[in-house]
């Protein structure tokens, strides 16, 4: 063992003196403790009292929040029926979308063909106007000629009756 004395403490008080104000010391704060265990108790009291009046409330709500539930579950159901009609006119829309772009093409094709319709029309048309006036032209000088023809026919004709007369009355 170490030779040295014990040294003396500051506090000139017993051994069971002190040991005693510890025991006091502790006391004091299981005191404490106890209190604060008396204040949480208390409030778990009042706690378990609420929950007590929430079950209570529980029961008596109980059947209008299975109602509740029920109807909520009803309405799952018929929103997960009205997805199923959406998905399924959703994909007849896109079997319409896809019908009306072959549509559409098929009338870019037809716009088309017209367009150039229109143009032979207008070619034809030109033609056709030209053919007119060359032919009136030539109906024209050709009844021109004619009548140039039966003039001077007639005036052979005139000539000639002219001469019959005068030979006519030479021979009488």
């Amino acid at each position: 063992m170490n030779e040295e004395t014990t040294r003396e403490l500051p506090d000139k008080s017993s051994f069971e003196e002190r040991v005693f104000a510890r025991f006091d010391s502790i006391d004091a704060r299981f005191n404490t403790v106890d209190a604060r265990f008396d204040a949480i108790d208390a409030r778990f009291e009042t706690v378990d009292a609420r929950l007590e009046k929430l079950e209570a409330r529980a029961y008596d709500t109980k059947p209008i929040w299975q109602k509740a539930l029920a109807a909520i579950m009803q309405t799952g159901l018929e929103v997960g029926e009205i997805k199923a009609k959406v998905a399924v006119i959703e994909t007849k829309v896109a079997v319409i979308e896809t019908k009306v772009a072959v549509i559409e093409t098929k009338v870019g094709v037809i716009e088309t063909e017209v367009a150039g319709m229109k143009i032979d029309y207008e070619g034809i048309r030109n033609e056709l106007t030209e053919m007119r006036r060359d032919l009136k032209y030539k109906v024209k000088k050709s009844i021109d000629l004619i009548l140039q023809f039966l003039v001077e026919g007639r005036t052979d004709l005139s000539d000639a009756e002219d001469r019959i007369k005068q030979l006519e009355t030479k021979l009488a």
